[in-house]
C-alpha cells in the first residue's frame, strides 16, 4: 500500500466515524402523543383551522388543503381549495383553480361536533390534544353527497 493510498483510507475512516458521531447525537424527532379530547363548547373550537385533505374521491389530489371555519355559536364553513404549484428559481408559489364550500350548523354531541352541510355532505370533528406541548389538533372525517369518504388533520391558523 503507497503513502498516499493509506492516508486515503485514514481520512475515509476519520470522515466515516465524524459521520456516524454526528448523526447520533442529532436530537430525536418530537413525536406528537395526541389524545382525544372532548369538546365542551363551540367558542373552545371556534376559529379558523386548516390542513391537507385525503380522500377516496378519484377527483380529488393529494394536496387539496381544507379549511373548516368555526363560529362561537356552532355555524361553520368548510372549504376545500384545489391550488397549481408554480416553481421558478428558488420562487414557488400557489395558483387557486377552484374551491368548494358549504356551510352548515355544528351540533355538539358527546364531545364531538357534527353537521349535515346544505349541499347533502356530512362531517364529525373530534378535537385532539398533544398534553406534552399543549397543542391542538381537529381531526375532521366526512362523507360527500356521492357517497366519498374525506378526512384531515386540521390546525389552528
Amino acid at each position: 500500500m503507497t503513502k498516499l493510498q493509506r492516508i486515503l483510507k485514514m481520512v475515509t475512516i476519520i470522515i466515516a466515524v465524524q459521520i456516524i458521531v454526528g448523526c447520533s447525537s442529532m436530537a430525536p424527532r418530537e413525536i406528537r402523543q395526541w389524545q382525544p379530547t372532548a369538546i365542551t363548547d363551540f367558542k373552545s373550537v371556534a376559529g379558523k383551522w386548516e390542513g391537507l385533505l385525503t380522500s377516496n374521491d378519484p377527483m380529488m389530489l393529494n394536496y387539496d388543503r381544507a379549511t373548516l371555519a368555526i363560529g362561537d355559536t356552532g355555524a361553520c364553513e368548510s372549504t376545500i381549495t384545489r391550488t397549481r404549484t408554480k416553481a421558478q428559481g428558488t420562487s414557488v408559489s400557489y395558483d387557486v383553480i377552484d374551491v368548494f364550500a358549504e356551510k352548515g350548523k355544528l351540533v355538539l354531541t358527546d364531545g364531538k361536533l357534527s353537521t349535515k352541510f346544505e349541499k347533502g355532505g356530512q362531517m364529525t370533528v373530534q378535537l385532539y390534544v398533544d398534553p406534552a406541548s399543549g397543542e391542538r389538533m381537529l381531526k375532521a372525517d366526512g362523507k360527500s353527497s356521492q357517497g366519498f369518504t374525506y378526512s384531515a388533520d386540521l390546525k389552528r391558523t
